[in-house]
């Protein structure tokens, strides 16, 4: 583990932004507690061109754990002498190490690779990989799950809602959608194009 970094606990799961219907911004997200999650209307704005946040049913998520998150990443990017210390790279993981659907225990294992877009700090990034290849492959010790062995091996319509997360602890996303990957980089003024393929 990365000396800075702290215990992986709280992994807030992202959706494709909601472009229609009566609630573009689902206002029950963040439950009971502080509007947009603690971030302000301008920030939340910016935030929710890329991306929706899916109601994670626990106070945690609630009181102020985004804003922080966002302002540790916005920090890492803007970081003296204006040189950043985020790096945005893209590992694949044998579909066969990820567990199936427990519905679904009597599919056949499945041959290929999916691809997870990842935006972290440069000192953080093996660590973040090593932990993104364990949910992967279920092994979960979360306050409430990711859901991405039911994005990467979908079983019901709806496995593939979320397409991104939020590691709230530390600060990072991964994706499974390249685009909203890319989004997210720009906004936090990384070249994802630069270092794709790898680890910077």
């Amino acid at each position: 583990m990365s000396a800075d970094m702290q215990r992986s606990w709280l992994v807030q799961r992202l959706e494709k932004p909601r472009t229609s219907g009566l609630f573009k911004n689902n206002p029950f997200a963040f439950g009971g507690g502080l509007k947009n999650g603690g971030l302000s209307d301008e920030a939340f704005g910016l935030v929710a061109q890329i991306m929706a946040f899916d109601y994670m049913g626990a106070a945690e998520f609630e009181f102020g754990a985004l804003p922080k998150a966002l302002q540790r990443i916005a920090e890492a990017s803007h970081a003296k002498p204006r040189k950043s210390k985020l790096t945005a790279f893209d590992i694949t993981v044998p579909l066969a190490e990820v567990p199936p659907n427990w519905q679904a225990k009597k599919a056949a294992t499945p041959g290929g690779e999916a691809t997870i877009y990842i935006l972290c700090q440069k000192d953080h990034a093996d660590e973040v990989n090593t932990r993104i290849r364990a949910w992967a492959a279920g092994d979960e010790r979360l306050k409430e799950s990711t859901r991405l062995t039911n994005t990467l091996r979908p079983f019901h319509e709806w496995d593939g809602d979320t397409v991104g997360w939020l590691e709230l602890d530390n600060g990072f996303f991964f994706f499974t959608d390249r685009e909203m990957w890319q989004q997210t980089c720009s906004l936090f003024g990384v070249d994802a194009a630069a270092t794709v393929g790898g680890a910077a």
